[in-house]
């Protein structure tokens, strides 16, 4: 885990076009993990808070994104108008990975974000470190610490999954604590789900790939004959290529992975909600391979687990919007009445 960060940073209300009437975001800035990489994150508020107006404390809602999206984005596409209806606090960072840093790939520099963190360890120990952030950068704002949520969609469902297995009892810097989580459509098997991607988007599973930084023990059906663009050489490559240029390292890929923290999924203080699609074609085989396993294997482990299934056959993250799941898991958690 690493080493605590000074939480010095700054907020402002956020410049970007946001079309919703009833919130409004902030851009919140604070140092990232590697202790030298500034990041940006969004706050949506009821509009009517800010400085001179906020009557109680509010509960926070972290949302970590999605591959190939960003924080502005999530908050904007996503969340909308909900933190209204709780009230609550929303917040959702750009993050930082670690194979596109700022040592090491120019583009991330702010305000570029993260768009490829796969459950990188440094960026959910500061999904842990965001109550803190928040109520570094916005000091007027009170949270409550105790009711504090975790909810994301496909990557973010990942990170989701491995934040409340990482913190089940206190967040970072003791700011709180996880009342509730829920993840969507959420690859809990990494190399499984980079398999699966190595003959359907060959591109994204080597991103995965150089984020992971290690080849795992089994690439049985994999395409290794898979091209994709590699930017760094400026030529096309295969993903059997990429793979031999690393070193073998299985634990890279369980740390990442929700499966690898089966037991301490099924002894979480706090409920869970798990959903997934048997339509899904971007998480591949979610019922075999990804969350229908996890659940599984929560159930065999401990059948009287604090954990909620809902199975649909809905197309890549489209129950995660307000009127349809996510919106039925936030009031599940008593953070807003009614969907």
């Amino acid at each position: 885990m690493p080493a605590e960060l000074p939480t010095t940073g700054s907020a402002r209300a956020s410049r970007a076009a946001w079309p919703w009437k009833q919130t409004k975001p902030w851009t919140v800035n604070y140092l990232a993990w590697d202790h030298h990489t500034a990041r940006q994150a969004i706050v949506v508020l009821p509009r009517a808070w800010g400085p001179k107006h906020h009557p109680h404390p509010l509960p926070l809602v972290i949302s970590p994104h999605g591959r190939n999206n960003f924080a502005l984005n999530n908050a904007r596409g996503y969340w909308q108008n909900l933190p209204a209806a709780g009230p609550f606090a929303l917040v959702c960072p750009d993050g930082l990975a670690r194979a596109h840093s700022a040592q090491t790939a120019h583009v991330d520099l702010p305000p570029n974000p993260s768009l490829f963190t796969y459950g990188n360890v440094g960026h959910v120990h500061d999904l842990a470190r965001m109550p803190q952030i928040v109520e570094a950068t916005l000091p007027w704002l009170e949270l409550r610490r105790d009711r504090v949520y975790v909810l994301g969609s496909s990557m973010g469902g990942q990170e989701t999954l491995l934040l409340a297995a990482r913190y089940p009892k206190a967040l970072a810097g003791g700011h709180g604590k996880l009342a509730g989580a829920a993840a969507f459509d959420s690859p809990c098997a990494l190399a499984v789900q980079c398999g699966y991607l190595t003959h359907h988007r060959p591109g994204v599973a080597a991103n995965m790939i150089e984020e992971v930084g290690t080849r795992p023990a089994s690439t049985r059906g994999w395409n290794l004959d898979a091209r994709y663009f590699n930017r760094k050489a400026r030529r096309q490559k295969t993903i059997g290529s990429l793979l031999a240029a690393l070193p073998k390292g299985q634990a890279a890929w369980n740390a990442r992975s929700a499966l690898s923290f089966t037991g301490k999924l099924a002894s979480l203080p706090f409920p869970l909600r798990l959903y997934w699609s048997t339509e899904d074609v971007v998480v591949g085989n979610q019922e075999r391979d990804q969350t229908g396993k996890l659940f599984a294997a929560i159930e065999a482990r401990a059948p009287h687990a604090h954990v909620t299934p809902i199975r649909g056959q809905w197309a890549h993250s489209h129950e995660f919007f307000p009127g349809k799941q996510l919106g039925a898991a936030l009031a599940a958690f008593g953070v807003i009445s009614q969907v």
